[in-house]
């Protein structure tokens, strides 16, 4: 017997059932697996029409979800989103007004998990470790300096 390809549509209910995704890279999946643009579009059309599909809805609930952990900064859950194929200035709009003080705190927390012993603490390892996480150096600065003044 003869397996018979899905339909587009068929495809990308699937795909989502697995993970929520934008519709860019709901695209980009399925094109990737040689179905027909003009398909495509229309299930993702129809999808967007039934509410399957909602970007906005998405990438805020993804936002909140990564700035809620606490362990990547802003600027990184931002670069993730765009990855992950939501538009820049939607997620800027996101972005609340204490997201400096979220940051710091956020910092401290991983500093706090990373170097949970203080002897073992190096300043420099320190500051690749934030700056690899993409904290800037303010944000840094003030959580080094808390960790070690407590």
């Amino acid at each position: 017997m003869i397996k018979q390809k899905k339909s587009a549509l068929q495809k990308a209910t699937d795909l989502l059932a697995h993970q929520e995704q934008s519709s860019k890279i709901l695209q980009q999946k399925l094109l990737a697996r040689n179905y027909d643009a003009a398909q495509v579009d229309e299930a993702i059309a129809k999808l967007e029409k039934y509410n399957y599909l909602d970007d906005a809805e998405a990438c805020r609930r993804q936002f909140e979800n990564f700035y809620a952990e606490g362990k990547l900064s802003v600027r990184q859950i931002v670069a993730k989103l765009i990855q992950r194929g939501f538009e820049k200035n939607f997620i800027e709009q996101l972005i609340p007004d204490d997201a400096d003080e979220h940051e710091r705190l956020a910092a401290e927390k991983l500093l706090e998990k990373k170097f949970a012993r203080r002897k073992n603490f190096d300043r420099g390892k320190a500051w690749q470790f934030l700056s690899a996480r993409g904290f800037d150096g303010e944000i840094i600065s003030s959580a080094v300096e808390n960790f070690l003044s407590e």
